[in-house]
């Protein structure tokens, strides 16, 4: 639900911010109207690339390139009332801005993706408020009665961002914080070459489902994985590679290691809701791309 209600927020203000610079543009000079589309690229991008990689978990290069796309695009039509130079300011700004933003969430651990979003939250909200009021202050105060209406004011801009964090607030609140924290899975199995405790003693036949995860040079299959808490799932992994290879599971105590053309198991049981990035550890391997994700969902 949070994600939903960003989401909404950020598009809102991406229309706007926009539409205040389209409906005014005669009255913004050249240099602001390209700083204000660089602005709005770089902060629309970073906003909606950190959002596409928790919608799109495992899939870091659809979400950065859907993320450059919206960024560019908002930078863009940010840019084109202004002129041509601005439009390519826009883009570009935009482009790096959804890039950057993706990274960003992939490189974050997993236990901490929702403190993110609440900071990205109002950290690009206030960026967006503070560059709509400087363009509100270069529109001349006549300009402005003649062409006066609700949504060009400052202060209903502020209303609208206070409501929704405020919003983002009670639905994180709601759906029970402790629940969206991940919590460290635990695990039963042995595994070749790595030993690790663990904090539970089920054994395989006691599983309410089970996965198998195939690593090749240099990927997991599947990358992108939906689980449910509360559930006993057995975590096969199958080295279909010609190497060695593991899979870590960020943050928790599950790792589960294979040479190549074995397979090794282990039960684990998410308790909590939350996305968990998963990593290959051996030299190397995670910076070739050996990445996945894991998203567990409330039952």
């Amino acid at each position: 639900m949070s994600l939903i209600l960003v989401s909404a927020l950020f598009g809102a203000l991406t229309v706007w911010t926009i539409g205040f610079i389209v409906f005014f543009r005669k009255n913004i000079n050249g240099m602001v109207g390209m700083t204000a589309a660089m602005a709005a690229g770089m902060t629309i991008g970073l906003a909606m690339g950190a959002l596409l990689a928790l919608w799109l978990p495992g899939q870091f290069f659809h979400s950065t390139m859907v993320g450059m796309i919206i960024g560019g695009a908002a930078g863009a039509a940010a840019g084109i009332p202004v002129g041509f130079l601005a439009l390519i300011e826009g883009l570009l700004s935009g482009i790096m801005g959804g890039m950057m933003g993706t990274m960003l969430m992939v490189m974050v651990p997993a236990p901490y993706a929702e403190t993110t979003v609440n900071i990205m939250s109002v950290l690009c909200s206030g960026i967006l408020f503070l560059l709509f009021v400087t363009l509100h202050g270069e529109v001349n105060s006549d300009k402005r009665g003649q062409k006066s209406f609700v949504l060009a004011k400052p202060v209903s801009m502020f209303s609208v961002i206070l409501i929704a964090l405020l919003s983002i607030q009670a639905s994180s609140l709601y759906d029970d914080p402790e629940d969206a924290r991940p919590s460290p899975p635990g695990q039963s199995a042995e595994h070749s070459g790595h030993a690790h405790d663990s904090n539970r003693t089920e054994s395989p036949d006691q599983a309410d489902q089970e996965l198998l995860v195939s690593a090749t040079e240099y990927s997991f299959s599947p990358s992108s994985i939906r689980l449910y808490a509360g559930q006993n799932i057995t975590i096969t992994l199958e080295n279909a590679g010609r190497t060695e290879h593991d899979f870590e599971i960020v943050g928790t105590n599950v790792h589960i290691h294979a040479a190549p053309g074995d397979r090794n198991s282990a039960l684990v049981r998410f308790e909590k809701a939350g996305y968990y990035q998963v990593v290959c550890t051996l030299p190397g391997h995670q910076e070739a791309g050996m990445t996945a994700s894991i998203q567990v969902a409330k039952p």
